[in-house]
Order: C-alpha cells, then structure tokens, then sequence
C-alpha cells in the first residue's frame, strides 16, 4: 500500500521553538496554534492538506504526515499525559516529535499536560458534506469498534492529543470539528497499565476549526434562492415523495417540516418535533434501509437509521456506558443536527429484556427532554443533545414511541411495487441535476441556521385563532405551541424572517390535510 507524503509539520514546529526561546514554556503550544490556522487560513491552503478517513485510513499516511480529521468527540474522561516540553540541550518535546534525545536531567518544570480524548468519524455524515480524497481505500478497523455510535459500521478512530488548554478546555463530548494535526500511532493511552496495549492511531492537533450543525457554513436566508424559492421548495417536497414516499407529498413535507425543528430554547422548552409514519410497509428483507435515509442524506448532512428489532432493543447499548472506567458508545452518541430514522420494520413477537426497555426509554427521553443518559458505575448523567426523530411503523401507532405527529402512508401501488420503492438502493435513486441538487442543500441547510421573528399583528391573529378554536373543540394550548413550533419551520422553508399569516393557514391546511389521511385508512 502507498503511503501519503506530506509536508514535515515537526520542522516547523522546531523551527519556532528555536525563534521563541524566550517564550515560557506553557506559551509555546498557544504560539503553535496561532502559527498554523494563520498558514491555513484561506481555503485554498487548507484544501492541501490530506483527509484523513475511510478514502485515507490511518495507514494510508507516513508516520508524522499532516492531516484533516473531521471527527466528533466521543469521550472525554481519558486521562492528561505528561510530556517533556523542553530537553537539556533546548530540544522541543510533544506533537509526536521524535523522543528527545536526552531527557534524563529534565527538571519538574520541564514538564507540561496534553489533553487527551478519543474521535470519530462523524456517524452519519453524508459524503457531499465534507471534503474527501480517493487514493486508497483498504479495509480497516478501528481498534476501539465499541467506541463508535453504531454497531458494525466501518468508521476511524483516533487518539486526540492537544498541547493547547485553550483548544482542548471547550472540547465537549459529540462536538464536532476539523482537527488538524501530526499523525502518528502510539498506545492507547488509557491502557498504559495493561499487560497488552493496543497501537492506535493519534493525531497530535495544531488547531482545529469548528462545524456547524450543517457542516457546510450556511446563511440564513439564503441570497442566490430569493428569486425561486417557491419552486426550490415545491421541487424539493416531490423529490421526496416520488424517490422515497410513492409520491407521498404531505408525508414528505412534513418529514421536511419537522426536520426543521431543533432546540430553541429549553426554558420554557421549545424542542425539536419528532414524527411516526404508520402504516409504513415493512421490508421484505429486514436488513433493507429505507430509501428515506439515502434521500435525505442527499440533502441533510447528518443522517442515521436504526433498525429497530428485538436483538437490536435488547442487546446493543442505546446510550454511552462506563466500562471498566472506558466509556463505551451507544446508538444515540450524535452530533447536534443529527437526523435518526428509527425503522421499526423488523420488529416481531417475543419478549423485551431489562435493557430492551432501558434502551426504549433512553429513545423516549431524548425525543421529549432532548438529553441523553451517560451510564456510569455510581451515577448516570444527562447530557444535552439536538436530534431529530423520524419513526417508521407498519401499525397505526408506533410500538414503543410517543411522538409529537403521526401522519399515515399513503400507498399507491401495489404492496411489492411499493417496497421496491421505499427500500430501493441509494444507487438507484433518481437524482436531479447537480444545480438543482445544490439548490435543495442552499435550501435546506440555510433553514437550518435560520431564526423567525414573530411580530405583534400575527401575534394577535394567533391568539384569537387559538380562541376560537379552543372554544370549538378539543384544541389545547399544547396544540397551540405545536403548530406554532411547525408554521415558522413553514417560514423558514420559504426562507422568510418573519411568520406570516400566509404560513399559519398553509400549516393549517397541511393539519386539515393529515386528519383526512386519518380519517379515510
């Protein structure tokens, strides 16, 4: 296998180490830092150095290679290692520089931290989203497989070292970010004590620039799409529901709808939407992925499904779990921005263990709080999190969810015509041209970003709507906060600041639309 040649960081670091001798020791990493995003500013620069992922895995790259990592933080409880930042004749220490030469009179104050963590490919992440690089693709494992969110999944895995407090201080466990940084392998640094000490691959960070939830920046609204938005968002809804829904349209706009929706404020909490599709016919082959994930991961930059059975519920873990003081990963470990496709299609009698229903509830939480239990020998905590749920269910109501909308499937073809069509392969998916693609993404992901105000006039009009209705029937205040949480995701799809009242009948007819569905399958 060819190895990547890539520019020696080390020298320069060297290099700066010999300019700024005057520099106190505990300085020097902040300068590094400084150095390089300076030298990798502009795009194109950063364009140059090497992607380091399943196109180029770890092996791919000579020892102390610079590359990109565009990875999510998976734990953050490893320990600190001390390392020798100056020797005794002036040689700098860290960053996988070579071992110094002589350190064996090296003074206390001689010594410095690196923080260290554990990173993973991005679990979902859709392959338009990032920058990639196809020189070698070889199998791989990563050496911690229960480290990644999900089972069996061919991802990379490596061991962070950041010299920088003020770069590793901030790090939260499932951010994401670009880290770049001087590769090598070393021991797993937990495991220093152990009799048998796996090789890992580490990546020795220089700076790192953050994602966004979207991955790619956005701007809301989006400037290019001001002229045709309506038909962007028209064009984009039956793209969904021709290629993944058998022409589905007001499944697909809600699924688009709800999407939308993330965590605007936790008190009083505005959370994200979750959403069942019933009666959605299961696959004739249970491993089959539906064909909304590779549709949406067209469009959405983060994109899992869970194939819900009983050997899934009952044996793989759903949340992150300390093990022997190593924290495993579960299911639900994902960035903020993540969209899960939970398919209850492979579901059949039998019985839910202990952890089947400790898994449930962990799927149940996360939908209604937005926070994900971290299981710990003496205590759990919850951490919060930004995700969005989508469930599929061949019954009226999902088998083990509550979520905030249940919209019924509409087939139209016959029962194995319509299987071809929402478990078809992401190769045969009819894609748009490329500009009309690109358009779908500027849409979706500037919504995503976007924000809507809510003026005094609408406002009035919203209350005296709730008025009447409410004395009408059975529509409560929960409904009210509801539709109003969907009509500015209306809004934001139409890339408008503003709620109008043209967006509160139009969610208001999409309501209507859903009860027919209800009332006529």
């Amino acid at each position: 296998m060819p190895l990547i040649q890539t520019t020696s960081a080390a020298e320069e670091i060297r290099r700066l180490f010999q300019e700024n001798q005057n520099i106190e020791k505990d300085k020097f990493p902040g300068l590094v830092t400084q150095h390089f995003q300076n030298k990798y500013a502009s795009e194109d620069a950063f364009s140059q150095i090497p992607v380091l992922g399943l196109d180029n895995v770890p092996e791919s790259f000579e020892d102390g290679a610079l590359v990109v990592f565009y990875g999510m933080i998976q734990d953050t409880s490893l320990s600190s290692e001390l390392y020798i930042a100056k020797g005794s004749s002036d040689e700098i220490g860290g960053w996988g520089l070579p071992d110094l030469q002589d350190n064996s009179n090296f003074q206390p104050d001689d010594l410095l931290e690196c923080s260290v963590f554990w990173v993973v490919s991005i679990p979902g992440l859709s392959s338009w989203s990032t920058r990639r690089s196809s020189i070698s693709k070889p199998d791989t494992q990563s050496p911690l497989p229960y480290k990644y969110p999900a089972t069996n999944v061919a991802h990379v895995g490596v061991q962070l070292k950041v010299y920088d407090e003020s770069l590793a201080s901030p790090l939260r466990a499932t951010d994401v970010h670009a880290f770049v940084g001087i590769l090598n392998s070393e021991s797993f640094h937990f495991n220093q004590d152990s009799e048998d000490v796996p090789s890992v691959p580490t990546l020795h960070v220089l700076f790192k620039n953050p994602l966004q939830r979207t991955i790619i920046p956005r701007s809301f609204p989006e400037a290019s799409l001001k002229s045709s938005i309506q038909t962007v968002r028209k064009d984009l809804i039956q793209w969904i529901a021709c290629e993944a829904l058998d022409g589905d349209v007001i499944v697909a706009e809600l699924i688009l709808l709800t999407l939308l929706t993330k965590v605007q404020s936790r008190k009083p909490p505005i959370l994200p939407l979750s959403l069942t599709i019933s009666g959605f016919p299961p696959p004739a082959n249970i491993s089959a992925i539906p064909t909304l994930q590779h549709v949406l991961g067209l469009i959405f930059p983060m994109v899992s499904t869970i194939q819900l059975s009983l050997d899934t519920l009952n044996t793989t873990p759903f949340c992150p779990e300390s093990k022997d003081e190593d924290l495993h990963s579960g299911w639900l470990q994902l960035p903020v921005g993540s969209i899960v496709i939970l398919n209850e299609g492979a579901v059949t009698e039998g019985t839910v263990s202990n952890r089947g229903v400790s898994n449930i509830r962990v799927v149940q939480e996360a939908m209604q709080s937005q926070t994900l239990e971290y299981v710990f020998p003496f205590s759990n905590y919850r951490f919060e999190t930004d995700i969005n749920f989508v469930v599929l269910t061949e019954s009226k109501n999902s088998t083990f969810f509550e979520t905030n909308f249940n919209v019924p499937f509409d087939q139209k073809n016959t029962a194995a015509e319509v299987r071809e069509i929402l478990y078809k392969s992401a190769d045969q998916i009819s894609l748009p041209p490329d500009a009309k693609l690109d358009s779908f993404r500027r849409l979706v992901g500037a919504a995503c970003v976007g924000k809507v105000a809510v003026g005094e006039d609408i406002g009035k009009y919203v209350e005296q709507d709730f008025i009447t209705e409410r004395a009408a029937g059975q529509f409560t205040a929960d409904d009210l906060v509801r539709r109003m949480s969907i009509a500015k995701m209306v809004a934001l799809s139409f890339h408008d600041t503003e709620l109008s009242i043209v967006h509160w009948k139009h969610i208001k007819e999409l309501e209507r639309k859903i009860k027919e569905k209800q009332h006529l399958l």
